[in-house]
């Protein structure tokens, strides 16, 4: 469907299409900020009890640890294009979900047996803190360009423990690059568990709970402890995405003590932009030349230390088990480090001279008490005037610190109404930007102490805490969310929040479908492609608008398992005549839709919109045999024709065509085609019926075929058209089809 891949900004035409940015990793980025920023459906404005809630669960296996990620426009062999929202469970499965409406999964994958949580059970010790297995723990991490997930599952085999990198194609669920690989790594030093000078990589003392991190084609893999228990080290290993058998990297915390645990509650590692790696240890052997916990560590691509930072009481830490690494890194601009410890106490950093161990910690650009107990998440909101970055203690409200010259201002700029006991939540900030009265904090808290206990998705005004603007407790019977499970980060993505729990589901809320106290209505319909009104030919892309034509946050169409595109989309549906049409899009402000094939040059046309169970008042519009319309690059129906070059290249001012060569013209509204087409159906050639010309710069302009666009859905029309001599630079190009003539300001770029 190359129309679709090059142009798709013509199915979105003149509809409230934004961009849609993909969630690869924990906490969103590299610099785990725990921010979406390119949010603009969800605000403080339009998320409300009567008009947000829960849409739909996704079932899954087991308890959900990793925060669930999302990619967006994912061909699925068999299955069409989706937005894809990837679960992955302590019971190792991976799930890859349409991310916009309930269903079975589009795949999923078992990566072996999972561990169960007795089996770290030692003498006098009962392991608790995950229960009852472990499998997949740290937040898996997503190449876009090769639509690659890189997940770690931790199994046990015939009682062998052993932990391994999978790396699965994000389309269809297979491995790829040489995977798995068992996870494995040996360093020299005489700390616990040496064997003649050697510490190895011991599976059975270690969990992976941080998340993973892609950088400059390495996969990073951090392990921790299972509660301080038996003998363990912090551990990073490196392998190259391309193939997974390749170690790239072995770094061990402590090689000549113990401990140095790297958990960060689940956030991951850090990295900026020149490619440095910042971590942060948990308590143990702590002597600044080869063993470094209750540090701040920056690493290179081999994992080499090159600079470190530890409090000058990690003795005390260590001693007191009071984790400095409980929250790990997060980057801020400027090259400030901000962390965050289980003594409640926030560093702000110059990761560029973090300096070491120093008696009276002077070289620190800022250190205050932020919380009552132990800090284990935050998020932080990028913002014009400075960063803001909330958290919340136990026992405590949550409360936002604010940026003022070239430190943070250590009483909150605003604190909720209430507070909240147990502070292992899970936190996004999501705004538009910086721009003020954006931004929403979304949390997920725990109800009750002790755990287990059920969970509440919050969301706050960011921008005043002391305003609740929605949870999910208000309405239990709608809006549930299941059991807590801690540190998990609630993924707010294209209009949505997917937020994970422990009761074997992930919950999707979002704007609801209209009631039935507001019914949608149609107030003009136009073309797709040059936003031309009048008459509406057979196979034509139209754009429907109105109020509460569908969700509110976009929805694209899908295709069925016979490759037709379905004709409803979140509960909208259009029809004509009677008959429904295949839904490229859907929105509460505008629909598109392609005007059925069965719709023939009626003399009066009947649209009606369907959307959550209430129907719009019929508007009756005249039909058409042809009503033609060129698609434009930037969907204005404007300048720049959507055209591929004779090569089948994108033309473009930078790649103009040449004279005499032949161009292809996309547009739609050229009628019914011989032979004739099915409504919806992705199909080959076929010739328009209705006669075509058509000119390039006023001159004519030879056309070698004009007809269906073959392997894109039917009513997407394709014209050959051959440019004549003595026109250049962007001349306009015009169709004629059946009569009737395009719009005159399309252009096609001409050498």
């Amino acid at each position: 469907m190359r129309i679709f891949a090059c142009i798709l900004v013509a199915i979105s035409v003149s509809g409230p299409a934004r961009a849609q940015s993909p969630v690869l990793m924990g906490g969103y980025d590299a610099a785990r900020t725990n921010a979406d920023l390119s949010e603009t459906v969800l605000t403080p404005s339009s998320v409300s009890p009567s008009q947000f809630g829960r849409l739909f669960t996704l079932p899954a296996d087991g308890q959900i640890w990793a925060q669930p990620l999302y990619l967006p426009g994912v061909a699925i062999p068999g299955e069409g294009t989706h937005n894809v929202v990837y679960v992955a469970t302590a019971h190792n499965t991976v799930y890859a979900y349409d991310a916009d409406s309930a269903g079975p999964p589009l795949w999923s994958l078992n990566l072996g047996p999972s561990v169960p949580s007795t089996a770290y059970n030692s003498a006098g010790y009962t392991y608790t803190d995950i229960t009852p297995e472990l499998g997949i723990l740290g937040t898996p991490v997503i190449d876009p360009a090769g639509a690659t997930l890189y997940v770690v599952a931790a199994t046990l085999e015939n009682g062998a423990f052993r932990f391994r990198l999978h790396a699965l194609d994000a389309a269809a669920g297979t491995e790829k690059f040489g995977a798995p690989v068992v996870i494995s790594g040996a360093v020299t030093g005489y700390g616990n568990d040496n064997e003649d000078g050697v510490v190895r990589f011991n599976a059975a003392q270690h969990i992976q709970r941080p998340a993973l991190l892609l950088l400059n084609g390495v996969v990073y893999v951090a392990f921790g402890s299972h509660g301080d228990e038996g003998v363990w080290h912090g551990w990073i290993m490196g392998y190259s995405a391309a193939n997974v058998r390749q170690q790239t990297a072995v770094f061990n915390t402590t090689p000549n003590g113990y401990g140095g645990s790297l958990w960060d509650s689940g956030r991951g590692l850090s990295a900026d932009d020149q490619g440095n790696i910042y971590a942060v240890t948990a308590n143990g052997t702590t002597d600044e030349s080869s063993n470094y916990s209750e540090n701040v560590l920056k690493l290179n691509a081999a994992l080499k230390v090159t600079d470190w930072f530890a409090p000058s009481d990690a003795a005390t830490l260590n001693d007191d088990d009071g984790d400095l690494g409980s929250s790990g890194a997060v980057l801020l601009p400027g090259n400030l480090l901000l962390t965050g410890g289980k003594q409640g106490l926030f560093y702000l950093l110059d990761s560029t001279k973090l300096g070491g161990t120093v008696a009276n910690d002077a070289q620190i650009p800022q250190s205050f008490a932020a919380a009552n107990v132990g800090i284990f998440n935050l998020a932080v909101w990028n913002r014009a005037g400075g960063p803001v970055f909330y958290l919340a203690g136990g026992n405590a409200p949550v409360e936002a610190f604010s940026f003022f010259k070239s430190q943070f201002v250590t009483t909150p700029s605003s604190v909720s109404a209430s507070g909240f006991a147990v502070p292992f939540n899970g936190m996004t900030v999501s705004a538009n930007g910086g721009t003020p009265g954006s931004g929403i904090l979304w949390m997920i808290t725990a109800d009750d102490w002790p755990l287990p206990s059920s969970g509440t998705l919050h969301a706050f005004n960011a921008d005043n805490l002391g305003e609740e603007i929605w949870n999910s407790s208000l309405n239990l019977t709608r809006d549930a969310l299941g059991q807590f499970t801690k540190f998990v980060n609630p993924t707010v993505a294209n209009g949505k929040v997917y937020a994970a729990s422990g009761s074997g589901s992930l919950s999707v809320y979002g704007m609801l479908a209209p009631g039935t106290n507001s019914p949608p209505t149609i107030t003009g319909l136009v073309n797709g492609a040059n936003y031309a009104s009048g008459g509406m030919a057979p196979g034509e892309v139209v754009s429907i608008f109105g109020q509460n034509l569908g969700p509110q946050a976009l929805a694209q169409g899908t295709f069925d398992g016979n490759g037709n595109l379905t004709t409803s989309i979140a509960g909208t549906q259009v029809t004509f005549n009677g008959v429904p049409a295949p839904l490229l899009y859907a929105s509460a402000p505008v629909v598109s839709a392609i005007v059925p094939f069965e719709v023939s040059a009626a003399n009066a046309v009947s649209v009606q919109v369907t959307a959550g169970g209430a129907s719009s008042e019929a508007l009756t519009l005249p039909g058409a045999t042809t009503a033609p319309g060129i698609f434009t690059e930037d969907a204005s129906g404007n300048g720049q024709a959507a055209v591929l070059n004779q090569d089948y290249s994108l033309n473009s001012d930078a790649n103009p065509a040449t004279p005499g060569s032949v161009i292809m013209v996309y547009a739609t509204g050229g009628g019914v085609t011989n032979p004739s087409l099915g409504t919806g159906i992705i199909s080959g050639a076929a010739q328009l019926a209705a006669p075509v010309t058509a000119t390039i710069g006023g001159q004519p302009a030879p056309v070698i075929y004009a007809g269906q666009a073959g392997g894109e859905v039917a009513g997407v029309m394709q014209v050959n058209v051959q440019v004549p001599e003595g026109v250049s630079g962007d001349p306009t190009v015009v169709l004629t089809v059946g009569g009737v003539s395009t719009q005159t300001t399309a252009t096609v770029a001409v050498k």
